[in-house]
């Protein structure tokens, strides 16, 4: 009954707050898309549902639009929009792969995504609409999770061509591939700080945290937390995350880009990932 009374379902229109995280979560079995209200912290709204799983989304300021992943299409993993206005919903990819993990671009032009439809995980890029499809990266091993930087100039992307997960910077221009960390950890980027910064999640001392990774000056930050980071997210100065709790549970919290005012934003037993910031 709490878990009922927490959440305020919204199923034929939603309204967008300012300074919101949409989120993916597991309730009753199935995932879906949320956001929560971080001017409370207790708004949370359902966004979409589906009897197939909706998981990883971003949201596009300039288009009011989310982009998500999701099963709906015959269990088939593809990608769609959603008009957070006009609830139009499109499914801008249908073929039967895997097509997963899509970033608007920083005009909302385009999306980077990551697809098996030649058999093996590659990043790609096509339009809003889904057309204009091109394949950016051809490594026989695994390359996906895309990121824009700021300025639209790289994409930030994770591969396993050097034998562990790394992380290399794709030039949208010259299509040169440049590889940011080399080692055996666990190296996954999260998002752009800024056009010359990272946040990566990487272990440190038997803990998965996070870390800015300066690739102009080869600096690192740490960021500690108290658990394991699964994702996160950054914009204005602010990092929203995944971490997992002392009762192993997945919830999501809030912090700044120096570490500190960590606030948790959600305590519902649903496992949480792939947060994003709304305005």
């Amino acid at each position: 009954m709490k878990q009922l009374l927490f959440y305020f379902f919204i199923f034929t229109s939603y309204c967008v707050h300012s300074q919101s995280v949409l989120f993916s979560e597991n309730s009753n079995g199935n995932w879906d898309l949320y956001s929560v209200d971080l001017t409370n912290g207790k708004a949370i709204r359902r966004v979409t549902k589906d009897t197939l799983k909706d998981f990883q989304s971003d949201y596009c300021n300039c288009k009011n639009k989310i982009v998500f992943d999701s099963y709906r299409n015959k269990n088939t993993r593809n990608i769609f929009t959603l008009n957070l206005k006009t609830n139009e919903l499109i499914q801008i990819t249908k073929l039967e792969t895997r097509d997963g993990h899509p970033v608007w671009s920083p005009n909302c032009k385009n999306i980077a995504f990551q697809s098996s439809r030649k058999g093996n995980p590659d990043v790609y890029i096509m339009d809003s609409l889904g057309g204009n499809i091109e394949q950016l990266t051809f490594d026989n091993s695994f390359d996906g999770i895309p990121k824009w930087s700021p300025n639209g100039e790289f994409l930030a992307f994770n591969s396993n061509r050097t034998g562990g997960p790394n992380i290399f910077l794709l030039n949208n221009k010259t299509k040169e591939k440049i590889q940011i960390t080399a080692d055996e950890k666990y190296n996954f980027v999260q998002d752009w700080v800024s056009n010359n910064k990272l946040l990566i999640i990487t272990d440190v001392s038997e803990k998965r945290q996070m870390q800015i990774v300066d690739i102009k000056d080869n600096t690192i930050k740490n960021l500690p937390t108290d658990f394991d980071v699964t994702y996160a997210r950054y914009k204005n100065g602010n990092i929203v995350f995944t971490q997992k709790t002392k009762e192993n549970k997945v919830q999501l919290y809030l912090m700044n880009i120096d570490g500190l005012k960590q606030k948790q934003l959600t305590n519902t037993k649903g496992e949480k990932r792939f947060p994003t910031f709304m305005e």
